[in-house]
């Protein structure tokens, strides 16, 4: 049994030394990406597709927002093999004196092709793994199995058209299937409601306030009755949301209190988002949050929402729904899904999907985040 181990564990480790032999003839001939960060990545990917169903990680350095540069990496690893930089360098200066087999060259071929016709890591990535749902985050990679028992959405790439003036639309032969939202708080400051409803507005989701990161006080958005009132006034539909930061469950149906009190006497179209999103600072008192602390807080304020005759829903991004949520207890609710690059990768069911942040709307004069909503909603719902 010892040797059948020994044995597989050599064979595990010789494949992996042929993609990194694949990749390394790639960044001799010039493809223009940092070639550390591609061999190491593709390299464990590629074995990680043969063997595993399961959810792996590696390391990378990484910007904490928007998709990653190439970086060095600066350790690499899967249940069998853990590459430090030191044997990856090594690795890559033996490979690339080195001959490739016919098989070899065909694979070489593909991804030299791909690579430079500008494609990335993160995307051929994901083109390798259809059955995962790959991410980068805080300076991981996760492969995370679809589930099954989540609806998906069933948006077209093709459907989604930019306009020159930098909004999106979700068309079908021509007509077009959504409507155009913002979302805004005192970032904005002072708006013209009625000049936004010029521009073509449809709707708006106003915030109503946050509850802090540190200290966890619940504060109003000093712009919330201004925005929501002025919306109101021009006939533009509204629904608000409210940034959490509740440690616990009696937090978050004080949360949800405080929302409800904020809305009486205002009549909302749209639904009352939670907004569940990380703080990527240290003082961050709900950073030791479980998947399932953070859940059962969601459940308590939407539920509260619900009881009180608002729709409730979820807005969040990659990383909320996906690594700090469990999704499954969650279904029966709408989400609101924050995707910054078309077409947009994420494959579970959303009603709106944030676009932008960085949109220009008449009115308002600086950046705002701008949506579009699939979903007809109305008073009621």
């Amino acid at each position: 049994m010892e040797n059948k181990e020994k044995m597989r564990k050599k064979s595990s480790r010789s494949r992996l030394q042929k993609r990194m032999r694949i990749l390394a003839v790639i960044t001799s001939l010039s493809v223009i990406i940092t070639f550390t960060t591609i061999v190491a990545s593709i390299c464990v990917c590629f074995s990680f597709k043969k063997q595993y169903g399961e959810r792996e990680v590696f390391a990378e350095e990484t910007d904490q927002r928007e998709e990653p540069e190439e970086e060095q990496v600066v350790e690499a690893f899967s249940d069998e093999v853990v590459y430090t930089q030191e044997e990856v360098d090594s690795m890559l200066t033996t490979a690339v004196t080195n001959a490739i087999d016919s098989a070899d060259s065909e694979l070489l071929q593909i991804l030299r092709g791909r690579l430079e016709n500008g494609e990335g890591t993160m995307t051929i990535l994901r083109d390798l793994y259809p059955d995962h749902v790959v991410m980068l985050d805080s300076g991981q990679y996760y492969f995370l199995p679809l589930q099954e028992d989540l609806a998906m959405n069933t948006y077209i790439d093709e459907n989604f058209v930019p306009a020159e003036n930098g909004f999106v639309s979700y068309q079908k032969d021509g007509e077009v299937l959504t409507k155009k939202g913002i979302d805004v708080s005192k970032y904005q400051g002072e708006i013209d409601w009625e000049a936004v409803k010029n521009d073509g507005i449809d709707y708006a989701i106003i915030r109503v306030g946050i509850r802090g990161y540190s200290e966890g006080g619940i504060l109003e958005d000093e712009f919330f009755r201004q925005n929501i009132e002025g919306a109101i006034a021009n006939e533009i539909p509204v629904g608000v949301y409210f940034f959490t930061q509740a440690l616990n469950e009696e937090e978050a149906l004080e949360e949800a209190n405080f929302v409800i009190g904020m809305l009486q006497g205002y009549q909302l179209t749209y639904p009352v988002y939670l907004d569940i999103e990380d703080v990527k600072k240290e003082n961050c008192r709900t950073n030791n949050l479980t998947v399932e602390e953070r859940t059962n807080n969601a459940k308590v304020f939407l539920e509260a929402v619900r009881e009180a005759g608002y729709q409730p829903a979820l807005y969040g991004n990659m990383k909320s729904f996906l690594l700090m949520l469990d999704l499954a207890s969650l279904e029966q609710y709408d989400k609101w899904f924050a995707g910054y690059t078309l077409p947009i990768y994420y494959p579970y069911e959303y009603k709106m999907l944030q676009y932008s942040e960085k949109g220009k709307v008449a009115g308002i004069p600086g950046q705002v985040d701008i949506n579009i909503c699939f979903k007809e909603y109305g008073d009621g719902e």
